[in-house]
């Protein structure tokens, strides 16, 4: 016993070479500022569509109420920031996150060519292969029973039809 506790290094957590260390409250910050700044965005282009009513919304509505929503909600995340001090320090670059933008990027420029049912469906198997590390059997059906939940949200309740591609 030399008096150091031991550590178990398979349970350490791998942050990878990429990764940087910051403030966990600048973190917060940044990703405040970014929800705040999308949420005008979402406002700012909604005032150029027909807003409707709540009773038949027009292409406006959803997201007006998205923008509203998120920037309410962003300045909840700048309130909890501010009231309380300092936070232990985070990793910025962390392999799940850039998988999830990559994937996201992947969608946005697939979405039209390969169809919404497509792009959606290989980025959840691909979210549910690489960061849920699931089975086979699981990302197969979690991807199914996804593409069908979207389908029935837009085709049947909003009555959107999405886009199709060539299949």
């Amino acid at each position: 016993m030399s008096g150091q506790p031991e550590t178990n290094p398979s349970i350490e957590p791998v942050e990878g070479a990429w990764a940087r260390p910051i403030s966990s409250r600048t973190g917060e910050i940044v990703m405040a500022a970014a929800l705040f700044g999308a949420a005008l965005f979402f406002v700012w282009q909604s005032l150029y569509l027909p807003f409707g009513g709540i009773g038949l919304p027009g292409p406006g509505f959803f997201p007006l109420t998205l923008g509203i929503v998120l920037a309410f909600l962003a300045l909840i995340i700048f309130a909890r920031v501010y009231a309380e001090p300092g936070g232990a320090p985070i990793h910025l670059g962390h392999r799940d996150v850039l998988i999830v933008f990559a994937g996201s990027a992947g969608v946005a420029f697939t979405f039209e060519a390969l169809g919404a049912y497509v792009s959606l469906g290989a980025l959840t198997a691909v979210l549910l292969l690489t960061i849920a590390k699931s089975a086979l059997w699981r990302v197969a059906l979690g991807t199914v029973l996804g593409m069908a939940a979207v389908w029935l949200v837009f085709k049947i309740l909003l009555g959107v039809q999405l886009p199709t591609g060539p299949f």
